[in-house]
C-alpha cells in the first residue's frame, strides 16, 4: 500500500510539472564558448523566444537540470487565449 501511494505521488508531481510547462533541459558548451540548450517538454511544438515561452532554469546538476516557464504561465492558458504563449 505504501509503495502505490509513493508511486501515485510522485508520478502525480511529475504529470502536473510538465503540464505546467516545466522540462527537462541539456547543455552543452561549444567551441567558441557558446552554451547550446536542449529542452524536453510536454509542448514540443511551440516556437522558441520571442514568440514562444522562455525558459529559466530551476535545478541544475552538472550539464543537466529542469526548466520552467520564465512567466510561470503555462503553454496550454495561451493556447486557450488565442495562441498567445
Amino acid at each position: 500500500m505504501f509503495v502505490q501511494r509513493f508511486i501515485q505521488i510522485v508520478g502525480g508531481a511529475f504529470i502536473l510539472f510538465m503540464v505546467a510547462g516545466g522540462g527537462f533541459a541539456k547543455h552543452e558548451m561549444l567551441e567558441d564558448n557558446a552554451v547550446r540548450t536542449t529542452i524536453l517538454t510536454m509542448y514540443p511544438k511551440l516556437p522558441p523566444a520571442p514568440q514562444g515561452p522562455a525558459y529559466c532554469s530551476i535545478l541544475d546538476y552538472g550539464d543537466r537540470g529542469l526548466v520552467l516557464p520564465c512567466n510561470f504561465k503555462p503553454p496550454f492558458i495561451g493556447w486557450l487565449q488565442g495562441g498567445k504563449y
